[in-house]
């Protein structure tokens, strides 16, 4: 099973959330993982949290 890691919370999918997600897919492309598989938004009762998978994040950290 995939764990996930908050990346940000955002109100609403407005252009920043839209931006940042993009700029974490760049970042998967660029370690040869597919953007769709390893970044989501999940709803909340306040918004929505932008998610990556712990995988993406290892790499993100440089781990």
């Amino acid at each position: 099973m995939t764990e996930w890691v908050e990346m940000g919370k955002f109100a609403e999918l407005d252009d920043v959330a839209k931006k940042e997600a993009n700029r974490l897919a760049e970042y998967a492309l660029d370690v040869a993982l597919d953007p769709a598989k390893v970044i989501r938004f999940e709803e909340t009762e306040k918004g929505f949290r932008l998610l990556i998978d712990e995988d993406l994040y290892k790499f993100y950290q440089g781990l």
